[in-house]
């Protein structure tokens, strides 16, 4: 992408001037983005000058914070991302349309004199107009160029174009007397042609494959459309709480409502019923009710296109929240205005008037509609610094929010992967194992130098595994079934999960390493069973120790440090061999070990060299060091085991020749 490009030769810049001091991921990520957020961010304040020549001060200040707030936006519009950038430039496209094609029959206002005299009738399409067409063709193909989508700005400026050249013009003379000039309709018609050759131009200019190699370009779009958009999801898709490989034309219409913010969807809502909203405008013309339309049009337009495809994602509508909340703000604002005491206070009535004509600084925001602006803008901004840094994890709340949307779309783009991945790296065995996930890709460049994230291979994980991440998308797919290998941590509790707003993103689950042939699984007190144990005695001879390797784990936090007995017990009953030691290790307390986490340690335990042959009991249990009481064991001795206490576990019979 020509974005990440620009943030990969900033990179390199830094680099070169010694600005930055060392190359890594989360530099170049960032760096690669930045291009990206910058042009969202100065085509909101273009867009803001643009409404404000639009609408009255007030109504464009409210639409551009919202469109600047909305989480579904910022969450694409600051990622090298191709939905977010579609929606910026079609969106501004639009606008600067709209401000381009202002009706002919209104422009005439524009040279109204001071004593309300009609001066001369400037040319039906000013200087002015053509600048903001240049700027509107530039931005509908660099709309198009981001994601195929954006064509979908063509025929929206296209009606626009039609409707004002349709527009009547004045019949009055000037004030010379003499008759003006109406041109044809043709003539009329020339700036969309205009438009057109700006869009195709700049086209050609930023993909200039277009006309070195044409036919493999419209073979390269077809193969987009028809294979991309025309085939169901390779994996399944997932909406209204079950898993779907191609959902129907209700999915979009359900994700414009439970993706918006409670404003806009308030404000989208109420618009049809703000009457005085159709008529905004300033100067005395009425480009209002005209704006909106084209806004409305984009969304229906993306609505009904995108619906007419299988393969759907909440993501594929981003492009038309901006107008959303254009449409939501002119609601909002344009409701209250209507309201009865709005026309029957006469200072009320005046604020209208001065705000409707133009008026520019606080005189714009003032009042009791400037204190029900201000509120929401407050709610807006309120929102999005709690949504940050995560916007697309951000839901409706008036909806359900979060909750409600984990069981109506899919869910996850890969947020929390960064901070599980800072998890596995804290690990101290993470270099020496590997990390089955169900997003393997996107949690390998988190993870540091010699740390390895691996698929499932199979029904079986890989030997290496020690820790499973699973992503909340592949839950909701799964429906509580999931597949091996992943079923056999489908009842256990993670050992580590990345949380956002409440939800589980990212669950990790610790696998035990396979060094253990006996696995017993018996409770020591409240908190502690022994997954498994594992006896070598093949350097017993020699060395005279027997390795045991004893793995455990925690059920619940621990407050207390345990100690671990092995004791090795003859026919009679007497130990010959003893140690009492940490069970984690010298360096790992009990009080230290995690919920469902494995701690794995070996214990050599010295018997004496000349030890006869036979069978010999091998007994453990845990204890209080300050009192040596030990923590009550819920297993039964097997028969014939000699007495070495209570709570006290007896191993596999350890057979010495």
């Amino acid at each position: 992408m020509w974005f990440g490009s620009l943030g990969i030769l900033l990179r390199r810049a830094l680099l070169a001037t010694g600005v930055l001091q060392e190359a890594t991921f989360s530099n170049e990520l960032v760096l690669m983005r930045l291009p990206v957020a910058l042009v969202h961010g100065g085509s909101i304040l273009l867009g803001y000058r643009l409404l404000r020549g639009l609408f009255p001060p007030r109504v464009a200040f409210l639409a551009a914070l919202l469109w600047a707030t909305d989480p579904f936006v910022t969450a694409f519009s600051r990622v090298l991302h191709v939905d977010g950038l579609t929606g910026t430039f079609a969106t501004v496209s639009l606008l600067a349309a709209c401000a381009a094609w202002n009706p002919p029959d209104q422009m005439s206002h524009l040279r109204l004199g001071g004593d309300g005299t009609r001066q001369r009738q400037r040319r039906f399409f000013p200087v002015a107009a053509w600048f903001w067409l240049v700027v509107s063709g530039v931005c509908a193909a660099l709309a198009a160029l981001s994601k195929s989508p954006g064509i979908a700005v063509v025929p929206v400026v296209a009606v626009l174009a039609w409707s004002a050249a349709l527009v009547p013009l004045p019949r009055s003379s000037d004030t010379d007397g003499a008759a003006p000039r109406y041109p044809r309709l043709f003539v009329r018609l020339l700036p969309f042609l205009g438009w057109g050759a700006v869009y195709v131009l700049t086209i050609l200019l930023v993909w200039p494959a277009v006309w070195a190699a044409p036919a493999q370009v419209y073979h390269l779009l077809r193969v987009g459309v028809e294979v991309e958009g025309g085939s169901e999801h390779v994996v399944l898709n997932y909406f209204l709480g079950r898993p779907d490989p191609a959902p129907g034309p209700l999915y979009y219409p359900v994700v414009l409502a439970i993706r918006t913010t409670p404003w806009t969807l308030a404000g989208v809502l109420l618009l049809p019923f703000a009457a005085g909203g159709w008529r905004w405008g300033v100067g005395g013309r009425r480009s209002g009710g005209r704006t909106l339309a084209v806004l409305a049009g984009l969304v229906i337009l993306f609505v009904a296109g995108l619906s007419l495809f299988p393969k759907k994602l909440d993501r594929y509508l981003v492009p038309a929240f901006p107008a959303l909340d254009i449409l939501a703000a002119c609601g909002l604002v344009g409701v209250w205005e209507q309201r009865p005491h709005a026309v029957s206070n006469p200072r009320q009535s005046a604020w209208l008037v001065t705000s409707a004509t133009g008026a520019t600084g606080v005189a714009g925001l003032v009042g009791v509609t400037g204190i029900v602006v201000a509120v929401i803008s407050l709610a807006a901004l309120v929102n999005a610094f709690w949504c940050h840094p995560y916007g697309v994890a951000c839901f409706n709340q008036a909806l359900g929010g979060i909750q409600q949307g984990i069981r109506t779309v899919l869910v996850g783009e890969g947020e929390g992967l960064g901070e599980a991945a800072a998890w596995l790296n804290q690990q101290p065995d993470i270099t020496g194992v590997k990390v089955t996930s169900t997003m393997r890709n996107s949690l390998q460049v988190f993870l540091h130098h010699g740390a390895q994230a691996v698929s499932e291979e199979g029904t079986s994980l890989n030997e290496k595994t020690g820790y499973v991440a699973i992503y909340l998308r592949h839950v909701q797919r799964w429906q509580n079934h999931p597949p091996p290998p992943y079923d056999r941590f489908s009842d256990l509790p993670p050992v580590h999960a990345v949380t956002i707003h409440g939800v589980d993103y990212v669950r990790i689950y610790q696998v035990p390493q396979p060094v253990v042939a006996q696995v017993s699984q018996v409770g020591f007190g409240p908190s502690l069973s022994l997954y498994g144990y594992e006896m070598d005695t093949s350097a017993l001879r020699s060395t005279g120790v027997l390795s045991l390797t004893v793995q455990w784990q925690a059920r619940a936090p621990v407050s207390e440090d345990y100690r671990l007995f092995v004791h090795v017990l003859d026919d009679e009953g007497q130990r010959v061999g003893q140690v009492d030691v940490p069970p984690g290790g010298p360096h790992t307390p009990t009080s230290a070990w995690e919920p469902y986490r494995y701690v794995t340690w070996v214990h050599p335990v010295v018997l004496p060299p000349d030890l006869p042959p036979g069978t010999y009991q091998v007994a453990i249990g845990l204890y209080h060091p300050d009192d040596f009481s030990r923590l009550e064991v819920r297993a039964v001795p097997p028969p014939g085991a000699p007495d070495d206490g209570p709570n006290v576990l007896f191993l596999e019979p350890l057979m010495i020749e």
